[in-house]
């Protein structure tokens, strides 16, 4: 059934139009990582310069922006539709929350972190506790029990927060946070942690949650129990991006857990994203992290041996608030995992 499925969805895909693995590029360096994408294409993450520092860049595809100015290394974390960058710079040993904008650069001071960015301008991240930034006014979000630690990671354009924090036994709770129902814990895979790092538009929340085994999966929740999203084989996986649609994107150990491959999961079922692009492209694909409403897909790979930053463009998929509805298909529908040739489409930017 597995196998059915891969290659309905490849069959799908090359229904869609050819999907195309673009290389980031860096800074001289070896790494480079790609973390968030929005709706116009724009990546933004981190890339290692010839003297093996990290710097946050900003990128169409075609070339790396050094968002990096007299900090020792940072990282970018969240893109908004206008291109704000949300991140972190480092000086003298300390994070410092950066918001990188065509107008400026905000420093929110030392000891913070800055995650994500929605349209708005509002800024997620932590010094402590939880925070949202906006307007030049930081509000705190709290803690899940007094004396403890929370840091957000994700925020979506309605203002609702996803994150994790500390709680009694060394163990960490994802939660999600509104200004209606404040912060709320959310629960486990069956273990003693879990970490909710996406948002989308619907309020679904992904992240990964360990197991009564200790073992972590990725999960899906969208305010209730989570949904465990399983594996590509191998006894864990983590989720880092969720879009509107409901297609979540992240990675997970492969059958004897000897390497890590990105995954998309989409519609109860995950799928290696190896197995949707070209044998001979000289990529493996081993961990997504970003993934925006038009299908383009971020992260991190190895390109004929090297690790480098990389662009899906594009898996389509239909932007309707949540899981969409099946339309009909030219192929005649055969199985419940036919359903899946009805809800890809193409999203035309």
């Amino acid at each position: 059934m597995k196998a059915l499925f891969l290659g309905i969805i490849a069959i799908s895909l090359l229904h869609a139009g050819p999907i195309t693995v673009i290389d980031l590029g860096g800074f001289g360096g070896t790494n480079s990582v790609g973390y968030r994408v929005n709706e116009s294409g724009i990546v933004v993450g981190w890339a290692q310069t010839t003297v093996n520092d990290n710097h946050a860049f900003s990128s169409t595809g075609t070339a790396a922006l050094d968002l990096n100015s007299n900090a020792s290394e940072s990282y970018a974390y969240g893109v908004n539709s206008s291109g704000s960058v949300a991140g972190i710079s480092y000086e003298s040993g300390q994070s410092h929350g950066t918001i990188w904008s065509p107008a400026q650069v905000i420093d929110l001071g030392a000891g913070t972190s800055a995650m994500d960015i929605n349209a708005a301008g509002q800024v997620v991240g932590g010094n402590g506790h939880a925070f949202v930034y906006s307007s030049g006014k930081m509000v705190d979000l709290g803690v899940l029990f007094a004396g403890g630690w929370s840091a957000a990671y994700a925020i979506n354009d309605s203002g609702m927060v996803a994150g994790y924090g500390s709680v009694p036994g060394n163990a960490f709770r994802g939660f999600t946070w509104s200004a209606g129902s404040g912060i709320q814990a959310l629960g486990t895979l069956g273990g003693n942690n879990s970490y909710a790092t996406a948002i989308n538009k619907s309020g679904q929340v992904v992240g990964h949650s360990s197991l009564a085994s200790g073992y972590e999966h990725a999960f899906l929740t969208t305010g209730g129990a989570l949904t465990d999203l399983g594996t590509l084989g191998g006894v864990s996986s983590s989720a880092y991006g969720i879009n509107n649609a409901g297609a979540i994107v992240g990675y997970s150990w492969l059958a004897g857990n000897s390497d890590q491959h990105a995954f998309l999961y989409y519609h109860g079922h995950m799928a290696d994203l190896n197995g949707l692009i070209p044998a001979n492209s000289g990529w493996v694909l081993q961990q997504a992290y970003g993934i925006n409403n038009a299908g383009d897909i971020v992260g991190s790979g190895t390109f004929n041996g090297q690790t480098h930053a990389f662009l899906i463009d594009p898996i389509p998929f239909a932007d309707t608030g949540g899981l969409t509805t099946p339309e009909p298909g030219t192929i005649g529908l055969m199985g419940a995992g036919f359903l899946l040739l009805g809800l890809l489409r193409r999203v035309r930017r």
